[in-house]
């Protein structure tokens, strides 16, 4: 009787082996080579047992699946009634029902060229760079799993995940830099494998607005303990007098000045920690934001502000 992730791995495999794409195998190679599983995640959000993903992650050196923290930069099952489940029981042949939370997979992208906020900076500030050996424990889809997609493969049947980048004209699978803008374009990673900092990070990689703050001391308490090389990329911020109104919902430029001028330090422009901040103001005090909506609702728009700043920011030059 296989394990739940090897009947996800083998139901994914035998779909790409009918699939029956032609990819150029020089491109496919080449893809292989260069690509490398990462993590992101919002260091400072706060789970169902009050701590945050940092202070979890320093604490117990595992990187946890949302049905075991309650939280998720994408879609989260218990709010979406369910939907995260049906799709896995979709994707993975039902090879995941009735098992326990630790055993659910873990989401991440392929990195082609080495970016260094991730492969999919929409989902996290921060991110962990996994090591080789994992790629083989995950299935892949060109597209969030959330739009149910077709093109799908494990490591050794890439192709028809490449073969829809190419389609797509996707920059990266031709070893191009997308530039600064690239939230919704991305070769996601269901990681089919627990995910231990002893074992399986190379790198935790984090944004630098956290520097100096609690979370920041989070962060290195988990390079620290768990021999993780710790790394700075160069940030995201945004004006938070300039969100275009036509990008999400019209919420969010009032919401960001609001939060800007609630919450921010001298200086501060729009950037990953002060969202956090508002995110935990947030669940703190709901009343305190209702004018945006219900907890969940404000949640949403505090999530599209994060958004903006990775689609419309700047790099931040002074910390970079």
């Amino acid at each position: 009787m296989p394990t739940p992730s090897k009947a996800a791995l083998e139901h994914v495999r035998s779909i790409a082996r009918r699939t029956g794409v032609d990819v150029d195998v020089a491109l496919l190679e080449d893809v292989r080579r260069r690509a490398a599983l990462t993590i992101n995640f919002h260091p400072d959000r706060p789970s169902r047992d009050g701590r945050t993903a940092a202070a979890a992650l320093a604490d117990d050196g595992m990187y946890r699946t949302q049905f075991e923290t309650g939280i998720s930069a994408g879609g989260l099952d218990a709010v979406m009634n369910g939907a995260r489940s049906r799709w896995e029981r979709a994707m993975f042949g039902s090879a995941y029902d009735g098992v326990v939370a630790a055993d659910r997979p873990r989401y991440g992208g392929l990195d082609l060229v080495g970016y260094a906020a991730g492969a999919c900076p929409r989902f996290g500030s921060c991110h962990l760079r996994l090591r080789p050996h994992l790629r083989e424990c995950a299935t892949y889809s060109y597209g969030d799993s959330v739009t149910e997609p077709t093109a799908v493969g494990t490591w050794d049947t890439l192709g028809p995940v490449v073969a829809a980048a190419v389609v797509d004209d996707m920059p990266e699978v031709h070893a191009r830099h997308a530039g600064f803008a690239r939230l919704d374009r991305y070769v996601e990673a269901q990681i089919h494998h627990r995910v231990d900092l002893r074992t399986d990070v190379e790198a935790l990689v984090a944004d630098p607005s956290f520097r100096g703050s609690p979370v920041g001391d989070d962060l290195q308490r988990m390079a620290t303990r768990f021999a993780v090389p710790l790394r700075w990329h160069d940030g995201y911020v945004l004006d938070a007098e300039g969100l275009d109104p036509q990008f999400r919902t019209e919420l969010s430029p009032r919401l960001a000045k609001d939060v800007h001028t609630r919450l921010a330090r001298p200086g501060q422009q729009l950037d990953a920690e002060l969202i956090g901040r508002a995110v935990q103001a947030v669940v703190a005090d709901p009343a305190a934001w209702a004018a945006y909506g219900d907890v969940v609702q404000v949640l949403q728009e505090l999530k599209h502000l994060w958004h903006h700043l990775v689609d419309r920011g700047a790099v931040d030059q002074e910390r970079s």
